[in-house]
């Protein structure tokens, strides 16, 4: 009986993943200011890496964008600096 609790909360678990992942994945560019995170919200097409740039050895940084949002990216950082794959 314990067995088939567990197997039921597996079960929810997933199903929220798969109704998380059926919506369209959205822009995570940040328009706010420097107080507040406001996401773009558009439709996201490309995952993209970015590698500093800056010399300091920076990890690189992993996000959703829409087009308009990697065009951005590539002007601010320059197109060695960024790998995009379409999602």
């Amino acid at each position: 009986m314990v067995r088939s609790a567990e197997l039921e909360k597996e079960s929810v678990v997933v199903d929220e993943l798969i109704s998380i992942d059926r919506e369209p994945q959205r822009c995570e560019c940040d328009h706010g200011d420097e107080t507040a995170y406001a996401p773009c919200g558009r439709k996201a097409k490309w995952r993209v890496t970015i590698d500093c740039v800056c010399g300091e050895g920076h990890p690189r940084r992993v996000e959703i964008l829409c087009s308009r949002c990697l065009r951005t990216a590539r002007q601010e950082f320059g197109r060695e600096a960024i790998t995009a794959r379409r999602l």
